[in-house]
């Protein structure tokens, strides 16, 4: 796939949560608490990967780079993109997490242990280190935004529209720069090892954020009666649920596979179609 194939554009959407529900996908409630917990890891995760990706832009426009698979000003031009996405990102998710921090008390503490852990990942680890988790983490963003338009998509019906038209603009964009952190990390020396090692790495740091947070959430709403102890599972929910798991463990297992390019993979109808509906602030 040619550069000019994979376009990475910069939006700045408008998302109203006032009458949003407690439990806002229905037909999926773990996942629409737990892609809550994620929603409160992205002001510190983000950051943390603007400041990793400067870094290397840094090192990349002084001449620095083991191996180049772009030219050198397309690779700098592809972080200055990615940096712009990411900030839109953090910042409109920053937005929804105020309103979540209204709703359930005890977030503020699970969310200042992970922005320590994001500073002592600056502060004590290599760059290399650093890009590896980056490109980790980009490597996750590219899955979800596979397995939302794809597998979730039947458990969507009834969401409230404003979280999940925020989660819809963040991974169709998630997906749209999918390239630039892998091929970042690869040229600056990181190698397939590192990859993986820090792919599972983050993935078990951030699910361990994201988890205690989801359950935190979810056991306030049901206390409160806003939430049922235990919900249906009736066959849809089933097939939804194995299909899910399905496609997650094909994923990583392809993720983390010596052959993984992310350029590799072609666009997201689905995903490109809700980006051309959105409203721009």
């Amino acid at each position: 796939m040619s550069t000019a194939e994979i376009e990475i554009t910069v939006r700045a959407p408008r998302f109203e949560h006032a009458s949003t529900p407690h439990n806002w996908l229905p037909n999926n409630p773990e996942l629409g608490y737990r892609l809550n917990g994620g929603s409160l890891t992205l002001p510190y995760l983000e950051p943390y990967l603007i400041r990793v990706m400067r870094m290397a832009r840094e090192q990349l426009a002084e001449g620095a780079a083991e191996s180049l698979e772009l030219p050198r000003q397309a690779l700098l031009r592809d972080i200055d993109l990615f940096n712009g996405q990411e900030a839109a990102h953090f910042k409109i998710h920053r937005a929804y997490n105020d309103f979540l921090r209204e709703r359930y008390e005890g977030l503020e503490a699970l969310e200042a242990e992970l922005e320590a852990d994001f500073a002592r990942f600056l502060r004590e680890e290599s760059l290399e280190w650093n890009l590896g988790y980056s490109a980790g983490f980009e490597t996750t963003g590219m899955m979800m935004a596979e397995l939302f338009f794809g597998e979730a998509e039947p458990g969507m019906k009834d969401a409230a529209p404003s979280v999940h038209g925020l989660w819809a603009w963040h991974l169709a964009e998630e997906y749209e720069h999918r390239c630039v952190a892998f091929e970042v990390f690869r040229a600056m020396g990181g190698g397939y090892f590192r990859r993986v090692e820090l792919f599972f790495y983050q993935a078990r740091h951030l699910a361990s954020f994201g988890e205690r947070a989801a359950a935190l959430m979810m056991e306030q709403d049901r206390a409160a009666g806003l939430l049922p102890e235990a919900t249906e599972i009736t066959p849809a929910r089933k097939r939804l649920a194995s299909s899910m798991s399905r496609a997650t463990r094909w994923r990583v297992l392809r993720g983390v596979l010596p052959g993984h390019n992310p350029r590799r993979h072609g666009p997201i109808a689905a995903a490109d179609a809700f980006l051309a509906t959105l409203e721009y602030a």
